[in-house]
């Protein structure tokens, strides 16, 4: 590996700041115009290492606007892919008339031989790889297109790919620059590569809200009795909020009130066949064991769902019983 390099302008002021971040910019990453957002002073600092034509690095500065300008990329002569992956505070990107806010947990992508701008805030800190763009044009399909867009990595692998730069940045110089190289590039390839579509994404949220909704109603099947039990009660339980709760209901078609109420309905049912066959059954007490508080409104439900009173299904289960016997 590499000469680790480490900038700072934590003891410089005014413009002589200024210069100084962007010169270690520039040395790090290539020419860039940085506009100062405090009194004319940029604090700033800067660790990075170079893994042949792969540049870590790790970024920590106040507000500032980093501009690339084009005309500089072409005294560069070079055209680089930079990943940013935010670890404190949004940023905000622009290039090709896309713009957006990465926060941190998502990377961005930018090429450096276009225009593009950066707004930086206060307390910012990413962790940025830049790769040569010879190196992934071929490996990654439609990389060019990524650039400036939103969504564009596997989420899971997001964290994997910045611990693994953080922890890059912190090893002693060696012999193993090539080797580490293509693991960085072959871990940027992948999270790439699977990075999911606007389908995955539907797929995924339908799959786990199909799981959580079967999780709920478990929890409602086991917790019947319970005259108290809300919403509140089943999205701290599950640690969701109410609000997706009740999304999680919507799209299975129900909400919470209808599905609890058809369980209770049902269990009572279930134990009025049951018992109201061979014996008087306390009616006041299923209603009781089935969660409602009031006998009248569990027999106006009662006979709205199935179409007889809950004393009617005993008698004509005890009717039929008899039958049977004769």
């Amino acid at each position: 590996m590499n000469q680790r390099n480490h900038y700072s302008t934590a003891a410089l002021t005014g413009s002589e700041s200024i210069a100084a971040w962007r010169q270690a910019m520039a040395e790090v990453y290539y020419r860039l115009d940085i506009q100062a957002r405090h009194d004319d002073r940029v604090v700033g600092e800067l660790i990075d290492v170079q893994l042949g034509s792969l540049g870590l690095s790790n970024f920590k500065a106040d507000a500032q606007r980093v501009i690339r300008r084009k005309e500089s990329a072409k005294i560069d002569g070079s055209e680089d892919f930079v990943f940013l992956f935010p670890i404190r505070k949004g940023l905000q990107y622009e290039q090709r008339g896309r713009s957006g806010l990465a926060m941190p947990g998502t990377v961005f992508l930018l090429n450096s031989a276009e225009n593009y701008v950066i707004d930086v805030p206060d307390g910012s800190e990413n962790i940025t790889i830049k790769v040569d763009r010879r190196l992934l044009i071929d490996r990654v399909k439609g990389i060019d297109g990524l650039c400036a867009s939103m969504n564009i990595a596997n989420s899971q692998l997001v964290p994997v790919v910045t611990t693994l730069g953080a922890q890059l940045l912190n090893l002693p110089p060696g012999e193993h620059a090539d080797r580490l190289q293509q693991s960085v590039i072959d871990l940027i390839c992948l999270m790439l590569d699977l990075r999911e579509s606007a389908q995955d994404k539907t797929f995924i949220r339908q799959t786990l809200a199909s799981s959580l909704y079967h999780r709920i109603d478990a929890y409602l099947q086991r917790n019947l009795h319970d005259c108290d039990l809300s919403p509140d009660h089943a999205a701290r339980e599950h640690k969701i909020s109410v609000r997706y709760l009740h999304k999680v209901f919507h799209f299975h078609g129900t909400s919470f009130g209808q599905r609890l109420l058809e369980l209770r309905l049902q269990r009572a049912h279930y134990v009025i066949s049951r018992h109201g066959a061979t014996t008087t059954i306390n009616l006041g007490q299923v209603a009781y064991e089935c969660g409602f508080t009031s006998q009248s409104y569990f027999s106006t439900c009662y006979r709205k769902r199935f179409g007889l009173t809950p004393r009617q299904t005993g008698k004509s289960d005890r009717q039929s019983a008899a039958d049977a016997g004769s």
